[in-house]
Parts: structure tokens; C-alpha cells; sequence
């Protein structure tokens, strides 16, 4: 099942604008899920004003589900997307933000299954 948990920001429906791979192809459970991918991923956008509006978003792919949720919001630009994975990789590291993207997964499904 594939989880968009960014309902307020149009456009998630495309693809991004830029991606940035954070992992791939390892051999990683959290919580009973294995671990397929985990992306950092860059959307732009111009609201009716002409005003821009940028999303960065947290995409997680396990063997039995996807998630995307946001990471952050703002004027934003593809600079950012390359400051954030470097600020995750260096000081914060993916473990929490996997940890972060496996609650919201979690939390999503139990109230889909009631």
C-alpha cells in the first residue's frame, strides 16, 4: 500500500521535481519492515498568486509498503534538498527519520484497519 501522508500540499501526484537517494538496496528491518528505500524528494510550485511554495518530503519504501510524509515546507529550493540530506547524513542521521516515517506507517494502517 502506498501511504501520501502530505494531504494539504498539491502536486504529490507527479513526480518530483528532484530526488535524492538517501538509501538503497540494504539489508535493514525496523519494526518488522525491511527496509527497500528511503528518499529525500523536492517538489516546486507556484500558488495562484505566483507566489513559490516548495515541499521537501521523507519517502520510505519497505517490502510491504511506501510512505512519503513531509520533511519541510517554505520557499524553498533545490539547495535546501541538498543541505537537508547533508544534515541528516552528518549530524541527525536516517535512523530517526526511518523511525519517524515507521510510526506514521504504523499509525496510518491501525486506523485504516479500524
Amino acid at each position: 500500500m502506498k501511504i501520501n501522508d502530505v494531504n494539504e500540499f498539491d502536486g504529490l501526484e507527479r513526480n518530483p521535481d528532484k530526488k535524492l537517494v538517501l538509501l538503497s538496496n540494504v539489508n535493514m528491518v525496523q519494526n518488522d519492515y525491511k527496509i527497500k528505500a528511503l528518499e529525500l524528494r523536492f517538489y516546486n510550485k507556484a500558488n495562484h498568486q505566483h507566489i513559490p511554495n516548495s515541499i521537501i518530503t521523507a519517502y520510505l519504501e519497505t517490502n510491504e509498503h511506501s510512505i512519503e510524509a513531509k520533511y519541510e515546507e517554505g520557499n524553498l529550493d533545490d539547495i535546501t534538498l541538498e543541505k537537508s540530506a547533508d544534515l541528516l547524513r552528518n549530524n541527525l542521521g536516517l535512523s530517526g527519520l526511518i523511525l519517524r516515517l515507521i510510526i506514521s506507517l504504523d499509525n496510518t494502517l491501525k486506523m485504516q484497519n479500524g
